[in-house]
């Protein structure tokens, strides 16, 4: 028989393929199974995080008590989604201008106050030290979907990225 340059298959068609050994290893020689999702976990863009005032590497929040809380919002996730870039939030609004993302975050609450987040401020996050902190403000763990396009339609403005 000819076989024109290619290789002759020889193993028998429809042949029962060899089993996993998956299931054979042992737990010690597996990676945790919680480690594996912690690993591959990454924030999503919008979502909150209650951020105590001491993490706060610039300005933001300076004359406050460190232990006091305000909400913040990721903005950016790194490519290598390790760490993210966050925006700290508060209800006062004294500040104008495109870098300034207001923001009703409990719209089923008509007592929810206004959130103000101030884009400029943003800085860099591990993902590790963001796990550390409770997800959620107000009762809401994510912008809506209007929310978050609107949020990086803000962004764009500010830092002129897509995000």
């Amino acid at each position: 028989m000819h076989t024109f340059g290619f290789a002759r298959h020889t193993s028998r068609p429809f042949a029962k393929p060899k089993e996993c050994n998956l299931c054979e290893r042992t737990s010690d020689s597996m990676k945790d199974w919680k480690q594996i999702l912690y690993d591959i976990y990454a924030p999503e863009v919008g979502s909150i995080w209650a951020a105590p005032n001491g993490i706060w590497t610039n300005s933001f929040a300076s004359n406050k008590s460190e232990t006091d809380f305000h909400p913040s919002v990721v903005g950016k996730v790194s490519s290598c989604r390790i760490s993210c870039q966050i925006v700290p939030g508060t209800s006062k609004d004294y500040r104008k201008g495109s870098c300034v993302f207001k923001v009703q975050l409990n719209t089923t609450d008509p007592a929810c106050p206004l959130s103000y987040f101030l884009i400029d401020l943003w800085m860099t996050f591990s993902k590790s030290d963001l796990l550390t902190l409770k997800q959620g403000w107000n009762g809401v763990d994510n912008l809506n979907v209007v929310q978050l396009k609107a949020f990086k339609q803000q962004v764009k403005f500010c830092k002129g990225i897509d995000v």
